[in-house]
């Protein structure tokens, strides 16, 4: 059983202390935040039996074996730095950092270390995500020739806000776009029998916002096998959530490539210990004369549930094959080609 900590009690730490909810590898021993106030607001939530008032004192509590950090992306370096140096492994919310410099410093702190690191993509730690690499290895969409990947909303906009400020690392590629990315590299990986693969060119457009962040971003990537892939993030415009799979004998359609099967998004309460987590659905369509038909994925966790157990099962090795360092810091180098492409500068 990992005794977690967490930093930052922010909405998507409720979304992962209530995956811990339903996992038997680990429990949320103590919360932290700046204001004692909003520490014990968030204890009392999900019956935590400690909370600070700094970061510091919870990273000196000798009890806690993994800090899950869930700050806003731009304070990620110093508390995943110091959490290693804490000798605590750490699960750290996506973007990991605001870029592939800050990255590798974090990474060479957890090897130093002797600590775990992931990076909380946690749609890869759903089982969709064999599913389709296992279709995509078996051959039933031929050879993968072209990818989709879209992930965008619309926000009113406010220049203080996290999403829009440039200090706060806003912008819809760090915030969102890493998703498209990661998915894309994940799918050429799988076409070549790897975990992921790295692009070799990265050409993109966007439009960016008086704040001179990005708003609209989409990018092409190329990779070595000759796979294509145009990824699209947006903040200022409804595009959806999809992935698309083009194969030489047919499609993958994933519709709820991000967030599947998760109850425990968006909920600020705890949720029952009888809740039920839904399947996901991956579309497959053979040009052979099979057809349409819809591949059902079943699941006894909440999405965060199995992020949390990615950890707990991995925690020997010091990474996880969900999300290994050198795919993350691959990712980070596609985000920041993307954005220099773009003339988004922090």
């Amino acid at each position: 059983m990992l005794n977690w900590g967490v930093i930052g009690p922010g909405g998507i730490a409720h979304v992962f202390c209530n995956g811990v909810r339903f996992t038997d590898t680990g429990q949320i021993l103590a919360v932290a935040s700046r204001t004692e106030s909003r520490a014990e607001k968030f204890a009392n939530v999900f019956d935590i039996p400690r909370h600070y008032s700094s970061y510091e004192a919870l990273l000196a509590d000798d009890d806690i074996d993994a800090v899950y950090i869930a700050t806003i992306h731009p304070y990620h370096a110093e508390w995943v730095i110091k959490s290693a140096e804490a000798k605590k492994h750490v699960l750290v919310e996506k973007p990991i950092s605001i870029d592939h410099t800050t990255a590798a410093k974090m990474v060479d702190a957890a090897r130093e270390n002797d600590v775990f690191l992931m990076e909380a993509f946690m749609y890869r730690c759903h089982p969709q995500i064999q599913r389709m690499v296992d279709l995509i290895q078996d051959g039933e969409i031929g050879e993968v020739r072209f990818i989709q990947a879209t992930f965008g909303f619309q926000a009113n906009f406010n220049p203080d806000s996290r999403l829009f400020n440039r200090e706060m690392g806003g912008g819809g590629i760090l915030d969102i776009g890493c998703y498209t990315a990661s998915m894309a590299r994940k799918v050429a990986g799988a076409a070549a029998n790897k975990l992921f693969l790295d692009p070799i060119s990265v050409k993109a457009h966007g439009k960016l916002g008086p704040t001179g962040v990005d708003h609209i971003a989409a990018a092409t990537l190329k990779f070595e096998n000759e796979i294509i892939a145009e990824i699209v993030c947006a903040v200022e415009c409804n595009i959806g959530s999809n992935v698309i799979i083009y194969g030489s004998g047919g499609t993958i359609t994933i519709p709820s490539p991000w967030l599947p099967s998760s109850p425990c998004r968006g909920s600020r309460t705890a949720l029952p210990l009888d809740t039920t987590f839904p399947p996901s659905q991956l579309v497959l369509n053979s040009y052979q004369g099979g057809g349409t038909s819809e591949i059902t994925v079943e699941v006894d966790r909440d999405l965060f549930t199995y992020e949390a157990d990615m950890v707990a099962n991995h925690i020997s090795e010091r990474q996880a094959p969900a999300m290994s360092w050198d795919d993350t810091l691959g990712n980070m180098k596609v985000l920041d080609s993307w954005r220099e492409e773009i003339g988004v500068v922090y």
